[in-house]
């Protein structure tokens, strides 16, 4: 019995521990997260933007907005336009929400998370897909666009690895191609080493490895 109650207690602590650790956890990133500073800018379309707040660690941070179609007309092929300013106001990010279509008299809520470093303000506005920018030449990696026409003052536009374009190297058939390109390439070298540059390669690694053993894995 009092096995039983020891395990009990045991058991009742970690539970404790657990919850406790969840709730100081949520507390910490919760301090972590300030509040931005922002502006919604007027646009000419029947789209209103209404109840944003935002909020930014010194390396992320999201936002939150409503749209409202004040039109008796559904709309749609509209974007949300985010700019992001770091704490010396200079434009760090920006970020283009696609806004779908929004039936007469109806709004929608988005939550957009963005990355950035000490971002503290924003501009608001709401654009036309005609308006968006040529986005060509630009690859997002984990979040993070680049402009390959610009990077570190080069233009990597018709950049390619193992024949795949830089452009086209963060999908799902890029990877897939550039790895069975790599593969081909390699094997393509292999194939043309002869037997006796094999031999050389193996005489000349059995030289230099220790006495009696070999890669320093198995003895011999």
């Amino acid at each position: 019995m009092s096995r039983m109650k020891t395990f009990l207690l045991y058991f009742l602590g970690i539970v404790g521990f657990f919850i406790l650790s969840l709730i100081l956890e949520d507390a910490l990133i919760g301090n972590m997260y300030k509040k931005m500073d922002g502006n919604i800018q007027d646009n000419a379309y029947a789209i209103v933007v209404e109840g944003v707040s935002g909020r930014a660690t010194n390396v992320n941070g999201y936002m939150k907005f409503r749209l409202s179609n004040t039109s008796s007309a559904k709309q749609n092929n509209y974007y949300a336009k985010i700019d992001l300013y770091s704490k010396q106001g200079l434009l760090a990010v920006t970020k283009y929400v696609d806004i779908g279509e929004i039936e007469p008299g109806a709004y929608k809520d988005y939550n957009v998370k963005f990355k950035g470093t000490e971002l503290k303000s924003y501009d608001i506005s709401v654009i036309s897909s005609s308006e968006l920018p040529d986005k060509t030449n630009i690859i997002d990696i984990f979040g993070w666009e680049i402009d390959l026409s610009d990077v570190f003052g080069m233009d990597l536009t018709n950049a390619t690895i193992f024949g795949v374009k830089l452009t086209d190297l963060f999908s799902w058939n890029g990877i897939k191609n550039t790895a069975v390109n790599g593969w081909r390439l390699f094997w393509g070298f292999a194939s043309n080493i002869p037997w006796w540059g094999y031999a050389i390669g193996a005489g000349i690694i059995l030289w230099t490895m220790p006495s009696k053993f070999l890669f320093g894995i198995f003895p011999f």
